[in-house]
């Protein structure tokens, strides 16, 4: 069955290839917009009626004629013509930030350039700034894009392998019922993004060929390492003894910068359990998450008595958009389902007035929407919703609502959303600008990256993170397993500051709320501690929290 974001996926294609090739632009809009409206969408479209896909906003009958096309061929006939009219390279070129279809089709036509590696080396040339409205920037920030786009390939978000991942992991169990079999690598430390997935049995190695071979092609790599085919990366089993399982699947979990700590330990003994390598190394225990090889050393030193947070340390949801701009659910919704997981309150989160292309709410729509966050907390009882808005830092780092409006809030996250090209100085100056603000409670995503799409706009983090704690405001940790920021690898960091961290799924239905698992993995892989989880917080000390920051900003 064809998902949704299939769909999505094929009529967005449709939309942009349509203005590649200098179609209809009311056309191409339409492909654009049902694409995006289709995002929003929380149910499956091959469980709907004709009649609740025509309840989408910008959903006509032609369009559910093509959504039928998909669900019943996976085809779409008018983008199969497109797609047989345009090289392969081309499609590839608008995959580069910054170079939309139109731009495409110049650097196409007129420089004849059919895939990625031509356009770098035509930007090397000096090239794309002959063509009109091409000059220096723009080509150094599509080789900067190509630069990150070769880095990212044969790469997956945690997120997109995960299940696959695990059902692997349970099918080798299967087949080697007998035997201590288990996933380890970088899939084992919660490493955010993968480009291999690796296993462990306790199996000689010719056995392990001769069971796996029955249902995948496999390749003995040496004396103790098989290649597997058929999963979405490249796939590897490590083969052992009985007596070195527990040495082999320490050695295989831990990065290389961390396994080098462990050069004296005997790898060759019987060990019952992980927790006896660390207790022969003189150390505590460390979750398969935390073996890095950066700041796990010092963080066993200085959180002696503590352990890494999880998912039941989280009191309540922060950071989710509703009806009332971009989101797919409405507040009550929302709530409902929060109450349901057994979250104790929700800080709803819409977007703000500048953010126009996500239905931000202009300053009557504030006020709309708090009386009804009103009547749903007396509704609610004792479950509390909180009144929040994700309020746009401007260019020049100003929040884009006057005082009176950010007074009526209880809590104000602060993010960047547009304006992503500013040098480090600049962007570093607008984040601490907004930090300084004393109505920002939060600072949303601070690099705004998009893992695998886009990198982060340059930013000074140690600048930042002291300003958050002179400024006693909050860093979130963008659940969103597209996002996943702050990265990890400052959590460390920013707990030696004092900074407290909200996890934060930035849910925009109820079913993304459940990304605060992956912002729950990302935190303890930095060894989060419940003192800075921000959102440990209870109902009861969270409204005495806000209240208090909130006063304290009267009386200044």
């Amino acid at each position: 069955m064809i998902s949704n974001t299939e769909i999505e996926n094929a009529l967005e294609l449709c939309g942009k290839l349509m203005e590649l090739h200098g179609e209809n632009t009311f056309k191409s809009k339409s492909y654009h917009n049902a694409a995006f409206q289709i995002s929003k969408v929380g149910t499956a479209l091959q469980d709907m009626t004709d009649a609740e896909i025509a309840n989408i906003p910008g959903i006509g009958q032609s369009m559910i004629d093509k959504i039928h096309s998909l669900l019943k061929t996976g085809t779409l006939p008018v983008l199969t013509e497109l797609l047989h009219k345009t090289p392969e390279g081309v499609i590839q070129l608008m995959h580069i930030k910054g170079l939309g279809p139109k731009k495409v089709a110049t650097i196409w036509k007129e420089l004849g350039i059919e895939s990625i590696g031509e356009l770098e080396y035509a930007c090397r040339e000096n090239r794309l700034t002959l063509l009109k409205g091409f000059g220096a920037k723009t080509q150094k920030s599509v080789l900067d894009s190509i630069e990150f786009i070769k880095l990212s390939a044969g790469k997956v978000h945690y997120a997109v392998i995960e299940k696959d991942a695990l059902e692997f992991e349970a099918h080798l169990k299967s087949i080697f019922p007998e035997n201590q079999t288990g996933i380890t690598g970088s899939f084992r430390r919660r490493d955010i993004i993968i480009d291999r997935l690796d296993y462990i049995t306790d199996m000689p190695i010719q056995t392990a060929i001769e069971r796996l071979s029955t249902s995948f092609a496999c390749e003995k790599i040496n004396d103790t390492l098989i290649q597997i085919s058929g999963l979405m990366i490249p796939t590897f089993l490590t083969c052992c003894t009985p007596s070195t399982f527990i040495a082999t699947l320490f050695q295989t979990t831990g990065s290389p910068e961390f396994i080098h700590q462990f050069d004296s330990i005997d790898y060759s003994k019987h060990y019952p359990d992980e927790a006896e390598i660390f207790q022969a190394a003189g150390l505590r225990f460390l979750i398969p998450e935390m073996r890095n090889g950066s700041y796990e050393l010092q963080w066993l030193k200085n959180y002696a008595n503590d352990k890494p947070i999880d998912t039941p340390d989280i009191k309540g949801i922060i950071h989710a958009h509703s009806t009332w701009s971009d989101g797919i659910h409405s507040i009550e919704e929302m709530a409902l389902y929060c109450m349901q997981s057994g979250w104790e309150y929700l800080i709803i989160s819409d977007h703000s007035a500048s953010a126009f292309y996500a239905q931000g709410l202009k300053t009557d729509r504030v006020i709309a929407q708090h009386k009804e966050i009103d009547a749903l907390n007396h509704k609610l009882a004792p479950f509390k919703i909180f009144k929040s808005i994700e309020s746009d830092i401007l260019i020049d780092g100003s929040l884009d609502y006057p005082d009176e409006i950010l007074e009526r809030f209880d809590c104000i996250i602060a993010s960047v959303h547009s304006t992503l090209n500013m040098d480090l100085d600049k962007a570093t100056n607008r984040l601490l600008r907004a930090i300084e603000n004393p109505f920002t409670t939060i600072l949303g995503h601070p690099t705004g990256r998009l893992l695998l799409s886009r990198s982060g706009y340059p930013i000074d983090t140690k600048k930042i993170i002291d300003a958050c704690a002179r400024n006693k405001v909050v860093i979130e940790l963008n659940a969103n397993p597209w996002r996943l920021d702050i990265d990890w690898s400052w959590i460390y960091e920013a707990m030696d500051r004092g900074v407290q961290i909200a996890i934060n799924p930035d849910a925009h239905s109820v079913a993304g709320i459940h990304d605060i698992h992956y912002g729950t993995l990302a935190a303890r892989k930095g060894g989060l501690i419940k003192k800075f989880l921000f959102n440990n917080l209870n109902v009861n000390e969270m409204t005495a929290y806000l209240e208090k920051r909130k006063s304290a900003i009267f009386k200044k």
